[in-house]
């Protein structure tokens, strides 16, 4: 039995040794290790996180992240209980979670936490595999054997798994689509857990081999054994043995038909019923394996055993060299005969024909008349043709090799150019002419029948029939069997010409030896396509139009697929360099070739590689873009010092306010495309500031200063490689605070104060004038009251001496005549009684006129002492009664006369009509008024009848005058009358003087 055992695994070696020795081709990967940043070489598991980072774990460099561009290592020194990770684990809300050999570890991206499994044995904290469910429980491997789980509130508990074996232990962990755990044991085999009961499903004894791990996909679990890989359908519990006969360690399957598995001898591929094995010869180690994984946008990753982290971006390009067999080196051209052999062409070195397996080479020895090949071509007969340097055109039947030279017609023995046409016939460029062979003889052609020069460059066809022949004088086309010159500006060949072809809308595109592509549009406009718009170089080598009409260009730096609308248009340029999978420095002239299945060949120095568009596929998965760190002045900033909302991943505010002169800000940005991180980019706009996108950018980062205050959103896209844009923009939130000057309550606050000041300047002013206006009158009263003065002394010196003199002479006319009649005595009694009366009006006249009679003091006074003299010689008691005056109350000028000739006339009345026994005059002081009474205890009067007197109208219009308030009314029980003025000292300093 373990004879036949050994036998089987010697046989099945022997089988992938074979295999290994004649796999002869070369993918895209791309190798990182420790020069690139990783944290060791040896990984373990990989995973993605919701940002599209990678995270690795490694055995001995801790925790590594990576987001295509660097790496970010997480060892013990960060809180990582071990730097020994078997298992890794991005869970669904955003935690990392890594299975170490010193316990379980949950990373929130600022903190970690720790679950030791058993707290008083360090060596029972090594866990070597840990699994989220879709509920989002943590279960993993307990070191002791059972099955460990962590709940969503981080308690911790183990069960046991019942009739399991001391050493056992749990492999790995999945879950299917109805909610239960399936679990692979070492010793057991498949277990099925389900509502806290394990079932027994399907054991290694049965099995009779190992079963090793397992991914599910659909309703299938795929099972890695030592046997090879098993479709398990967990309804049915039965199985299929897919890879038979095959050490399986691991399985990738993200498609039924095509998906990724780990051998003993390496990564394994299976594709529609194939089987591809990957190890050094096709770009990845032959050293181990550890995991497969593939990420969201389709790139395949393999965590190798000693070499660090392997990725496979696409199988576009397919490389051949010496390490696969190809020995004829440099190649000079590509063919492939009718059968689908490939024939490589060589510079020294004959021709080798490669049949998909192995390779057979051919020389001078083969019957090859020359071993400097420069060109070939195949002919629908099986023919191939080569074209040599002084041999001629070699032809190869399939049995041996022949050649036609000059002496058979040839223009010349050194051909640059073969080119069969859609007839059949074989066109042959030479250093001296074109040459046209159909199989029998040769026509030859050049400069006088039609050529625009002799040195052939390039020869095409992009119409049936429409053969096209390029030199660097100009291009000619062969169609109808002439030949003829194509109307294009001879300053358009003023440049070195490499190459040119018609593409199918019409328009020539023309190669040029450093300066780049120059587009002829069937209108005849030009256009210059050159590295600024996106070509790798501008020394053009190969010009091809493929299957879809772009235009495939190879220069010395590499290939561009410059794609085409439906006009021959550029849409816009696709480079190809090593992170595409082309890794030569660049093509070589005239070495293109595009086969049956329209793959496009390319023949370098070091090899040829292979161009298969069907396996290119746009990448629309579009990049996961982020904002990834905020910066004042430039400066990193410690941003709990402005908020508690911190991102643990990101370490930045969700949204601040920031002062007014913190308003030079840094915004980071990244946009996570595994594909080709290098190739992402960015269009961004800052929301408050700008309503635009900025225009397409590289840069990581927006540079604003002198920000005005004011709120902020800043939004930023990111585009993948094959410029599918983020829909939805990565956003931060900011608000820029005015200063206190710019606030709402400050300018309130200048409004008041405005309203304030002008309030204050207009009082200043008005009390400005006010004072103008008071000293003006006061020195006007002064004046006026020095002028009443000098009038009242004037007019009572000379008014007064000369009524003295009146009477003075009546008295003497009086005493001379003594016996004069009745008549003239009448008319000396009424110069008396005139002259008296115009003496008393004189003194009162001279009396108001003077401005010491201006108080109340004074005015009081005059009408006491003049009601005493009226009353004095009447039936009528006249009574006088004020308050004590403790100060002078000084009155407007005029107010004195006013209120004297007021109260005259109200005496006069009282004496005339009141038929009273008791006049009384009264004064009352207050603080701010003051009231003069005259009342009597007579008969009365009738109100309606005596304010139609011209006396009372006259006391009216006098009070009016004074602003003062002036009652004339009966006593109660009509026992008498009263008239009193009220006058207001304030009024009376304010308001103007009343001119008499």
């Amino acid at each position: 039995m373990l004879i036949t055992k050994i036998k089987g695994f010697l046989s099945f070696l022997f089988f992938w040794l074979i295999a290994i020795s004649t796999y002869g081709q070369a993918y895209n990967f791309i190798n990182y290790d420790i020069g690139d940043g990783l944290a060791h070489e040896r990984i373990m598991d990989i995973c993605e996180d919701k940002f599209g980072n990678l995270w690795l774990a490694t055995a001995g460099g801790g925790l590594s992240k990576f987001n295509g561009i660097e790496f970010e290592n997480i060892t013990i020194k960060n809180g990582l209980p071990s730097n020994y990770v078997r298992s890794i684990l991005c869970s669904m809300n955003g935690d990392i979670w890594a299975a170490t050999a010193s316990g379980i570890s949950r990373y929130n991206g600022k903190d970690f936490t720790i679950y030791q499994v058993d707290s008083l044995n360090e060596n029972g904290n090594s866990v070597n595999k840990i699994f989220e469910s879709n509920d989002g429980t943590i279960w993993f491997a307990d070191p002791q054997g059972g099955l460990g789980k962590i709940d969503t509130l981080g308690r911790m508990t183990i069960a046991t798994m019942p009739e399991m074996i001391g050493a056992d232990k749990v492999i790995d962990i999945n879950e299917d689509e109805e909610g239960n755990l399936w679990i692979i044991t070492a010793i057991q085999g498949l277990i099925k857990y389900n509502n806290g009961r394990f079932t027994e499903v399907l054991t290694n004894s049965d099995f009779k081999g190992y079963l090793l791990s397992m991914c599910i996909k659909g309703n299938k679990l795929w099972i890695s054994s030592n046997k090879g890989l098993l479709s398990f359908d967990p309804k049915n519990l039965n199985y299929e043995l897919v890879l038979k006969n095959t050490f399986i360690k691991s399985a990738n399957v993200i498609d039924v038909d095509e998906f990724w598995t780990v051998s003993a001898l390496g990564a394994l591929k299976y594709d529609n019923g194939k089987i591809k094995h990957f190890s050094k010869n096709q770009g990845i180690t032959d050293k181990g394996i550890n995991i497969i994984f593939t990420d969201r946008e389709g790139n395949v990753w393999f965590g190798a055993e000693s070499e660090g982290l392997y990725k496979l971006t696409n199988e576009v390009f397919t490389f051949y060299g010496m390490e696969h067999g190809l020995e004829t080196l440099p190649l000079t051209s590509v063919t492939q005969d009718s059968d689908g052999n490939y024939w490589y062409g060589s510079f020294g070195k004959g021709i080798q024909k490669y049949d998909g397996e192995k390779y057979v080479k051919f020389g001078l020895t083969d019957g090859l008349p020359s071993q400097y090949i420069s060109s070939s071509a195949a002919d629908s007969a099986g023919n191939l043709w080569f074209g040599s340097r002084g041999s001629g055109l070699i032809k190869f039947d399939g049995n041996s090799f022949s050649s036609l030279t000059t002496e058979d017609g040839l223009a010349h023995n050194f051909v640059r150019q073969v080119f069969v046409d859609s007839h059949q016939n074989i066109w042959i460029g030479t250093v001296s002419g074109l040459s046209k062979y159909d199989g029998e003889s040769f026509e030859n052609y050049n400069i006088q029948s039609g050529l625009a020069g002799n040195l052939i460059w390039g020869i095409s066809e992009s119409n049936e029939g429409e053969v096209l022949i390029v030199t660097r004088e100009g291009i000619s086309q062969y169609s109808d069997g002439q030949l003829s010159l194509i109307d294009i500006d001879k300053e358009v060949f003023d440049k070195r010409v490499n190459t040119a072809v018609k593409d199918n809308y019409g328009n020539y595109w023309i190669g040029y030896s450093g300066h780049g592509l120059l587009r002829i549009a069937t209108n005849g406009t030009r256009m210059f396509v050159t590295t600024q718009e996106g070509l790798s170089s501008d020394l053009i080598y190969n010009l091809l139009i493929d299957s879809d009409n772009n235009l495939i260009v190879g220069s010395e730096r590499g290939v561009d697929k410059v794609l085409l609308d439906e006009y021959g248009r550029v849409i816009r340029i696709k480079s190809y360099g090593q992170k595409e999978g082309f890794k030569g420095l660049g093509t070589t002239y005239n070495n293109i070739f595009r086969d049956n299945e329209n793959n496009i060949w390319f023949g370098t120095d070091d090899g040829v590689f292979k161009y298969d568009a069907s396996k290119e596929v746009k990448n629309e998965v579009e990049p996961i873009t982020y904002i990834s760190g905020l910066k004042l002045f430039y400066n990193e900033v410690d941003w709990s010092q402005y908020t508690d909302n911190i991102s643990s991943w990101l370490n930045i505010p969700e949204k601040i306010k920031l002062p007014y002169s913190e308003n030079n800000l840094i915004l980071e940005y990244f946009g996570v495309s595994l594909s080709n991180p290098k190739e992402v980019k960015y269009k961004f706009r800052l929301l408050g500031l700008e309503a635009r996108w900025s225009p397409v950018t590289e840069r990581t980062e927006a540079v604003y200063t002198n920000l005005a205050p004011g709120s902020y959103t800043f939004e930023v896209k990111a585009a993948n490689n094959d410029d599918v844009w983020s829909t939805i923009p990565a956003t931060f939130q900011f608000e820029i605070t005015p200063p206190f000057w710019q606030r709402l309550w400050f300018y309130v606050l200048l409004l008041v104060l405005f309203f304030v000041c002008f309030k204050l300047y207009n009082d200043y002013r008005v009390r400005v004038n006010l004072n103008k206006i008071l000293t003006l009158e006061r020195i006007r009263s002064e004046e006026l009251q020095k002028v009443r003065k000098r009038m009242a002394r004037d007019f009572h010196d000379n008014m007064g001496n000369q009524i003295a003199s009146i009477t003075v002479f009546a008295n003497l006319i009086n005493l001379k005549l003594k016996n004069k009649s009745k008549e003239v005595d009448d008319l000396l009694q009424n110069i008396q009684k005139h002259t008296s009366s115009l003496f008393t009006g004189t003194k009162d006249f001279i009396w108001s006129m003077d401005p010491d009679s201006d108080n109340l003091n004074e005015i009081f006074t005059y009408i006491r002492d003049f009601g005493e003299d009226l009353y004095e010689r009447t039936p009528i008691a006249f009574f006088s009664n004020a308050d004590d005056f403790d100060k002078h109350y000084p009155l407007p000028s005029g107010w004195s006369r006013q209120l004297v000739l007021i109260f005259k006339e109200a005496m006069t009345n009282a004496l005339k009509h009141s038929q009273a026994t008791e006049v009384h005059l009264d004064l009352k002081l207050s603080a701010k008024d003051f009231v003069i009474t005259l009342w009597d205890n007579g008969v009365g009067f009738n109100i309606d009848e005596i304010t139609k007197g011209m006396g009372m109208k006259n006391m009216n219009t006098r009070a009016s005058q004074l602003n003062g308030e002036f009652v004339i009314t009966n006593i109660e029980d009509k026992k008498g009358s009263k008239i009193y003025f009220k006058g207001i000292f304030n009024q009376a300093k304010l308001d103007k003087t009343i001119m008499t």
